[in-house]
């Protein structure tokens, strides 16, 4: 206790100058700082991974507006679609990496870590709303685990200081995914089987 006291306190203390923080942690030490509510922290590679848990208006307009998109059009399935908002858990057990994306969509019933009520083993569709401080990370290391997830069907990037989305959709070959990008407002992107308008997605910011 008395040491997840000191990591909580130095990760705590680093963040006041540091937007976005790596520490060497046990996955035992991320489990029990991973509900700090006003902290966003992933764990990657044996390190925590921790930035501030407040996000920029676009962010939180952004997640808000592809959450309502996504949301309705996967509510015509009734009960095959589960649309989750920022904060849900995604736990990949053979990398033991614990991610948060702004958004999942689960295809199916929720299927959680044995022992958790809140990590994720099936996502479908993650989305990402890209931050200054962690883009690199988020498409570059982040990325290539999300793809080792055999349940993930597309991971979507979503750009807030300017209108650029950007996909990767998995094919029937073995280790094949589509990337494409979008960036303009008169584009339409491919999202599962829904075509949105970035238009639409960026609505009220640019």
């Amino acid at each position: 206790m008395v040491k997840t006291a000191e990591l909580l306190e130095s990760i705590r203390g680093r963040l006041l100058t540091e937007p976005f923080i790596r520490i060497h942690a046990s996955e035992e030490e991320y489990e029990s700082l991973a509900d700090e509510w006003d902290l966003k922290i992933e764990y990657h590679n044996e390190e925590i991974i921790a930035t501030i848990g407040q996000v920029t208006p676009n962010h939180s307009r952004l997640s808000f507006i592809i959450g309502y998109i996504l949301n309705k059009f996967y509510e015509s399935f009734e009960n095959d679609f589960i649309v989750l908002e920022s904060g849900a858990c995604i736990h990949i057990p053979s990398l033991k990496s614990y991610y948060q994306p702004d958004m999942t969509i689960i295809n199916g019933e929720i299927q959680l870590k044995k022992g958790s009520t809140t990590e994720i083993l099936n996502p479908y569709i993650v989305v990402e709303v890209l931050s200054k401080s962690t883009q690199d990370f988020d498409m570059s290391e982040k990325l290539v685990n999300y793809k080792a997830i055999e349940t993930i069907k597309q991971i979507i990037f979503i750009a807030q200081d300017k209108p650029w989305i950007s996909t990767y959709t998995r094919t029937n070959e073995p280790n094949v995914w589509i990337n494409t990008d979008y960036d303009s407002l008169d584009n339409v992107a491919i999202i599962d089987n829904l075509t949105v308008s970035l238009r639409d997605i960026y609505k009220k910011i640019f």
